[in-house]
């Protein structure tokens, strides 16, 4: 089988890293897949790091130079499918269709764009936004054949909010690789003697610097704990729009002691097995692969009540749950959690349960590729 897969660029997300996940697998079992980038990004995965040898990134040009662009490769390499992912390369490889005739277009919807906690983004313009919704919705009627989408919450969302039609669409959650330092003792320690953290309890919260994220509601209820219990939090992800507001809450709340911003960082797997408990506390997701490798570190998980997450956690086994922006039941979990050792361990065993009945890898990309196998033999 033959694959064009576009993305807007390999900045270090998780839709990113399943998606070349996904195309390493396929790779390895024989498959030839080509790769197009719409831009630069840094940080950024390697594609090579996940044996994709064939790839380029198409140079800073107008949206129309970038279509044709698509077009020409299409036409050039003459794939069985064209795999779209993230917004600006679903609407550039619909748009090439006006001129590419007849390939098969399957995009996936990795997250929940038009939701209305992303109206509450200072940076977000709702008349633009609506703006989008419309020209998604209008352009996916005749631009995509088919939509993977993450997780049932987003099927729901796009189907909601975009008029996708359910009957394509199909949910295929994110999957993810087992954690190679779970109950490493001796990474356990050299990690956390690097960072200083001694014999503290360990929160960790993994997510790129954004208002989606959350990150401060989480710091206002970590100002609740201060100077009563003895924790430390790490926050693991790259710099973005919210840097500034993060920095200045640190600040302003006195946080410098308990809190260790690690920015982007390549050794995250390693990061969570040394952890304690991992918080969560994003106002909108799309499956969040942040918390399935937090199972995969069989770690307790404190998250916010999106469905988008009790997808991936359960309430009534590995996680404590609160509603988005509530400083207060956060801090309430997380005091919980930090002076019940039993509970944590406990959770911790049914983190590890979870992500092995629902998340492996193997078992996801095999059903990715059933998938895309169906689409191409039915078309």
């Amino acid at each position: 089988m033959k694959i064009l897969l576009v993305v807007n660029s390999l900045y270090t997300g998780g839709a990113e890293f399943s998606t070349l996940s996904l195309y390493q697998w396929m790779i390895a079992k024989g498959h030839q897949v080509k790769l197009l980038l719409l831009k630069n990004a840094s940080p950024s995965f390697n594609p090579a790091d996940f044996g994709i040898s064939d790839f380029s990134t198409l140079e800073k040009t107008s949206f129309f130079k970038k279509v044709r662009a698509i077009s020409e490769t299409v036409s050039q390499f003459q794939p069985d499918v064209v795999h779209s992912v993230l917004f600006d390369a679903n609407m550039v490889v619909r748009a090439s269709r006006i001129t590419a005739k007849g390939f098969l277009h399957m995009e996936s919807l990795v997250n929940e764009v038009y939701s209305d906690f992303r109206l509450s983004d200072p940076k977000v313009s709702k008349l633009k936004l609506n703006l989008y919704r419309i020209i998604d919705g209008v352009t996916s009627r005749f631009g995509t054949d088919f939509f993977h989408a993450n997780g049932v919450a987003v099927a729901n969302h796009y189907i909601a909010k975009v008029g996708v039609d359910p009957r394509k669409i199909k949910v295929i959650p994110r999957g993810r690789k087992p954690n190679p330092f779970v109950k490493n003792e001796t990474s356990r320690n050299e990690l956390r003697q690097s960072l200083g953290l001694d014999e503290r309890i360990v929160l960790v919260n993994v997510a790129r610097h954004e208002f989606q994220k959350a990150q401060d509601t989480l710091l206002e209820a970590i100002a609740k704990l201060k100077g009563n219990l003895k924790f430390k939090l790490l926050l693991v992800g790259r710099e973005g729009n919210f840097t500034g507001k993060i920095n200045n809450l640190i600040e302003k709340l006195g946080l410098k002691e308990v809190v260790t911003i690690l920015g982007h960082r390549d050794d995250v797997t390693r990061i969570l097995a040394a952890a304690d408990i991992f918080v969560f506390p994003s106002r909108f997701e799309g499956l969040p692969g942040a918390l399935i490798e937090a199972e995969a570190a069989a770690l307790p998980v404190v998250c916010s009540d999106i469905p988008n997450n009790l997808e991936v956690v359960d309430p009534a086994r590995n996680a404590i749950v609160f509603p988005v922006n509530n400083s207060e039941l956060l801090s309430n979990a997380l005091r919980e959690l930090i002076n019940n050792k039993k509970r944590r361990e406990e959770m911790s065993g049914e983190s590890a349960m979870i992500y092995h009945e629902r998340f492996d890898i193997d078992s996801v990309h095999q059903q990715m590729y059933d998938m895309i196998e169906k689409l191409v033999v039915r078309s």
